[in-house]
């Protein structure tokens, strides 16, 4: 069994991330540690807490971590998500409760707990991952893999043209993290825009569907999916942090990575948060990144509606 460690700034499609892994019977969540990003750190929680309610399986603890970026200011994504993160559904508090240990002790305790035994999958900004990566660097370098949702992979950015959101919140985190020797899996915004993209087909299956678990999927990305129409004239919305939780827990999912040297700018205003892939080895230093390059979206499908229906 697949024992994984998530942590996220639970907004809408964090919500189908969080319930795709807690509905996989092969994979047991020992935690999910939440940080601000998409929306700030008390709606991230709350909205973590009710995407575990909402799996209908079992409750991992979930933690509260950093509430803003290490060196800035938190730059959030209500015009994408919504105001609560979650397409405006004004959802009542959970009945479940984070606990009250810090996210970055959490995670290194658990680590420690099950050396050599786990996975960990980013949804959101680094914050806590670098932070956790400075007070106890050996402990994280114990994860088998860590697999990131962030860059915009070999596209272009959808914050600046060349930053994707997770890396642009904190990009000195990120560069902590892929500077830390970590096994890194990076899956960029890149691949969730081609054939793992919901299209309206997709969106229609889910809204007619008798699970309640479809239609709140559905209905918690209604926010992005019109920022989508907006943005791209088409109707249905991507799934970054699925697809990221896919390419962790379902290996069939990827047609193609490469191994490169990859880092982070962020010492420019103009491209800070770009993540720079040295796909031709240009600057000859030793990889420290596999970079998933392309999904299979019909395996990814099939997946996710075994999952929400």
């Amino acid at each position: 069994m697949k024992r994984l460690i998530i942590d996220t700034d639970t907004a809408s499609d964090d919500a189908v991330a969080l319930i795709l892994a807690l509905r996989e019977p092969a994979v047991r969540v020992e935690a999910i540690t939440v940080v601000a990003g998409n929306v700030p750190i008390e709606l991230a929680v709350k909205n973590a807490l009710t995407s575990v309610e909402m799996a209908q399986t079992y409750a991992p603890p979930v933690y509260a971590g950093m509430g803003k970026p290490l060196m800035r200011e938190l730059f959030t994504a209500e015009f994408v998500h919504g105001e609560d993160g979650m397409g405006n559904m004004n959802l009542p508090q959970p009945a479940l409760r984070a606990q009250p240990e810090h996210a970055v002790d959490a995670m290194l305790r658990i680590i420690e707990e099950n050396a050599q035994d786990l996975e960990l999958i980013t949804l959101g900004p680094l914050t806590n991952i670098a932070l956790a990566c400075l007070k106890a660097p050996q402990t994280m370098r114990k994860l088998r893999r860590v697999t990131i949702m962030g860059s915009a992979g070999f596209g272009p950015g959808n914050v600046t043209p060349v930053a994707e959101f997770n890396i642009y919140v904190d990009a000195e985190a990120a560069s902590i993290v892929l500077d830390a020797g970590l096994n890194v899996f990076l899956v960029g915004w890149d691949v969730s825009l081609g054939q793992t993209f919901l299209d309206q087909q997709d969106v229609e299956r889910l809204q007619a569907s008798r699970s309640p678990i479809a239609r709140f999927s559905a209905r918690c990305n209604q926010s992005l999916q019109e920022f989508n129409f907006q943005r791209f004239g088409k109707v249905g919305f991507d799934l970054p942090d699925p697809a990221t939780v896919a390419a962790a827990i379902y290996p069939e999912t990827v047609l193609e990575s490469v191994r490169a040297y990859t880092y982070v700018e962020y010492r420019s205003q103009g491209s800070y948060g770009q993540v720079v892939i040295d796909a031709m080895n240009l600057l000859e230093k030793a990889p420290n990144a596999e970079i998933c390059r392309a999904m299979d979206g019909a395996a990814f499908k099939q997946r996710l509606f075994a999952a929400l229906e």
